[in-house]
C-alpha cells in the first residue's frame, strides 16, 4: 500500500513541476579513461543537471586492469525530456574506447541530439575522453553537443567521429483531452 502511495505522490510532483512556466535546463556528462599498459590507470567521470524541474545524476569510475569511467544525468522539466550518457573504457592491454549519447525532446516536437565515439590503438599508453551536453534556453531551440578524442604514444593511432543535430517541430501539436464518463 505505501509503495502505491509514493508512486501516486512522485508521479503528482512531477506533474506539478512540469505543468509550471517555462524554464531553462540542462544536462551534460563526461567520462576519462587511461592505462600505460602497466598497472591501474586512471577513470573519471562528471554528470550535471541544471534546471528547476526534476533530474537525476549517476557517476561510476573503477581503475585496475579494465579502467572504466560512466555518467549519467537525465532531466525532465516543462519543456520536455533531457537525456546525456558518457562513457570510457581502458583495459591493460587492447584498444581503449570511449563515447558519448545525448538527446532532448522537447514537448512541442522538437529534438536535438548527439553523439560520438574515440577509440584509441596501437600503443601501451593510451587515454580516451567523451563528453556531451543537451540544454534549450528559454527563448531559444535546443541544443546538443558531443566532442570526443583521445590520446596515444609514438606508434598509436586515435580514430574520433561525433555528430550533434537539432529537428524543429512540424508544425502541428498534437494535444490529447479526455471526457470524463465517455469512452472513445
Amino acid at each position: 500500500m505505501k509503495t502505491n502511495q509514493t508512486c501516486m505522490r512522485m508521479t503528482g510532483f512531477i506533474l506539478a513541476v512540469c505543468s509550471g512556466p517555462a524554464i531553462a535546463g540542462q544536462v551534460a556528462t563526461s567520462a576519462r579513461a587511461g592505462s600505460d599498459g602497466y598497472g591501474p590507470g586512471t577513470a573519471a567521470a562528471t554528470a550535471t543537471y541544471d534546471g528547476n524541474g526534476v533530474g537525476y545524476t549517476q557517476t561510476r569510475t573503477h581503475s585496475g586492469r579494465l579502467n572504466l569511467a560512466r555518467g549519467v544525468s537525465v532531466g525532465i522539466d516543462e519543456d520536455g525530456v533531457m537525456l546525456s550518457t558518457s562513457y570510457a573504457i581502458a583495459p591493460t592491454r587492447g584498444a581503449a574506447v570511449a563515447g558519448s549519447f545525448n538527446l532532448r525532446i522537447g514537448r512541442d516536437g522538437s529534438v536535438a541530439g548527439g553523439a560520438g565515439q574515440s577509440v584509441a590503438t596501437g600503443s601501451r599508453r593510451r587515454s580516451v575522453n567523451a563528453s556531451g551536453f543537451v540544454s534549450r534556453h528559454r527563448y531559444g531551440r535546443p541544443r546538443a553537443g558531443t566532442t570526443v578524442g583521445g590520446s596515444t604514444g609514438r606508434r598509436g593511432r586515435v580514430s574520433a567521429v561525433s555528430r550533434s543535430y537539432d529537428r524543429r517541430p512540424h508544425g502541428h501539436r498534437v494535444v490529447l483531452k479526455r471526457r470524463w464518463g465517455h469512452r472513445y
